[in-house]
């Protein structure tokens, strides 16, 4: 019976759309790492976003609205509206960033529905084949899924097709966009655009920088500003060309910030502290990467036309609600999809209808005994307990926070800036948020076959085709080794090594080579399912296993270091990755 109320619901929200010209068309368009004080009208002194402003004026601007506190979390939560500790997603790096396979996205969802779909910029929740964009619901990709920070002529995926354009990363991504909004004008379509800016490293037009440096900012602060401001003229620049092709009125156009600033560049001198107060006019707690305000309140502004009452909408918004909300005014049903959030369509259309409900928070360490660095290995995700996490929980106007050395409850509503600790003078309240925070991890997350795993390859199966298997993402290691952001490091002695978990999609014959940094002479064997296959000899930072048939049910491809390379030099400094190419 519930199902048959919902179907009639959506049924009626769709004949509603189409008496009002049509399903809507959506727009929705995410900075990287542009925390909420960097837009002039949440009081940034220093930078000049007056698109931005002028767009959130125009409609909904939330004051109060929450991503995670880093990037491919976000983005995970953005495309299934879950949190991303349930879709595979536990970091940013090291095989964390892997948006797990069994997951269906806002994008699959909406084309399954017949809308047009489109993505654009830093993808960052898999780096090959069957994690990128046009595997998961979009028709057509301009994505940066490897090097991520490339501001001027970027590396582009054009549906499996690389492309080296020259220019402004941004400008690039707009002209993109703007070409193809033209081309599916008559709708309905999903246009899902990912800007790098401004995440370092700082560049920008020299203009816009020099403006900033005459009004004595460092070069480091002024490159920042520019950025800032790139965006905007990119963001405004994608504005106007909706409205000459008319489709101001039919489209819903969201923007959001990923997480929150950081101020440490890699290019010039970090930010000076005075510099970072000055990013934050509303005095936040904490940045990118923790649980503090700081690390994940968020620019949000969206605009539908005019059909959202332009206001400022001062109650707690989550990232998770995106995708419920979305498929809401798309009047879609959401097939196949479990999402945290809820939609928030009413508030939208200015009705504060407001249920508080359990929020949570990660940062992308997971905790764990003898665990020395970020990126080691996790053996068994059961050694894990709740009370070593970097957590948060937020319910209504309260806020828990755990894993900085004490227990902390906050009233967020009247206390953003996290001042006043009140763990100690309300025990009981910061004891049932805790409560339901363990429950919720315990049963969501570490019972979940998805959480805290690295990813499976499905090997290509087409002719031609070739699929990176990355060192720093193997369901196992053995021996000495030392896992890393992106590499494998530090193969020392007989029979150190990894294996990737892989899906093989049809029995065929594929050519194995190993891109890696050692002495020529080191020697490695290639397993699968634990089957010595093949053992080659590194030469001039590369390792060739030639061909081989790989069968259906293999399901573990491995490396070892060999005995045959002793005595020249049994040390891997380096191991990139493992390439197999379909013959």
């Amino acid at each position: 019976m519930k199902k048959l109320i919902l179907i009639f619901v959506f049924t009626i929200a769709i004949q509603q759309l189409l008496a009002a010209g049509g399903r809507p068309n959506i727009i929705f368009i995410l900075s990287d790492d542009q925390g909420y004080g960097d837009i002039s009208s949440h009081g940034a002194a220093d930078m000049k976003t007056p698109r931005l402003d002028a767009f959130a004026a125009e409609g909904v601007r939330f004051d109060d609205f929450h991503s995670a506190p880093v990037c491919s979390p976000t983005r995970a939560s953005l495309m299934t509206g879950k949190q991303f500790l349930r879709a595979g997603v536990w970091g940013v790096h090291g095989g964390r960033d892997y948006l797990d396979l069994s997951e269906k996205t806002v994008a699959e969802v909406l084309r399954e529905s017949g809308y047009a779909t489109a993505m654009l910029g830093k993808w960052h929740l898999g780096k090959t084949d069957a994690y990128l964009p046009y595997n998961r619901g979009f028709d057509a990709t301009w994505s940066i899924t490897d090097r991520l920070y490339e501001h001027t002529d970027p590396v582009i995926d054009h549906n499996g097709t690389e492309l080296r354009p020259k220019g402004w990363t941004a400008e690039y991504l707009t002209d993109r966009a703007i070409d193809w909004i033209s081309e599916n004008k008559e709708g309905p379509f999903f246009l899902y655009l990912a800007h790098p800016y401004p995440h370092e490293p700082y560049y920008a037009p020299q203009s816009l920088v020099d403006g900033y440096k005459a009004r004595g900012l460092s070069e480091s602060y002024a490159r920042l500003c520019a950025m800032v401001e790139h965006l905007d003229r990119e963001v405004g620049r994608l504005l106007d060309a909706i409205d000459a092709m008319g489709l101001r009125d039919n489209t819903l156009i969201w923007f959001m910030g990923d997480n929150g600033p950081i101020g440490n560049p890699m290019n010039v001198p970090h930010l000076s502290d005075e510099e970072m107060r000055r990013r934050n006019p509303s005095g936040l707690k904490g940045m990118k990467g923790n649980l503090y305000e700081g690390g994940h309140r968020v620019p949000s502004f969206v605009r539908f036309g005019d059909r959202f009452p332009a206001r400022r909408d001062g109650l707690e918004g989550d990232v998770t609600d995106i995708v419920p909300t979305l498929l809401d005014i798309a009047g879609v049903a959401p097939e196949g999809l479990d999402p945290d959030g809820t939609s928030i369509v009413d508030r939208l259309y200015g009705k504060h209808h407001y249920e508080p409900k359990l929020r949570v928070y990660a940062n992308h360490e997971a905790i764990w005994p003898k665990r020395t660095r970020l990126y080691d290995y996790l053996q068994d995700k059961q050694v894990m307990a709740f009370e070593e996490q970097v957590l948060s929980a937020r319910l209504g106007d309260y806020k828990w926070v755990q894993g900085y050395g004490r227990e902390e409850l906050y009233q967020v509503v009247d206390d953003p800036q996290e001042l006043r600790n009140l763990a100690a003078s309300e025990p009981e309240r910061a004891h049932d948020i805790k409560k339901s925070l363990e429950e919720w991890w315990t049963e969501k997350v570490l019972k979940n076959p998805a959480s805290y795993a690295l990813p499976v390859y499905p090997l290509p199966r087409d002719a031609g085709r070739s699929l990176r298997l990355h060192g720093c993402a193997p369901a196992a290691i053995h021996g000495s080794l030392r896992q890393g952001s992106h590499y494998s490091h530090d193969w020392s002695g007989v029979g150190a090594g990894i294996d990737w978990a892989v899906q093989v999609p049809a029995a065929g014959v594929y050519e194995m080579a190993v891109s890696l940094e050692c002495a020529d002479g080191v020697a490695l064997d290639l397993l699968m399912d634990g089957k010595h296959v093949a053992t080659s000899q590194a030469r001039a930072g590369s390792l060739e296993f030639g061909t081989h048939q790989v069968a259906p049910d293999v399901t573990r491809i491995g490396l070892r270091l060999s005995a045959a390379g002793v005595g020249v030099d049994e040390q891997i400094a380096t191991l990139r990755w493992l390439v197999a190419s379909r013959r």
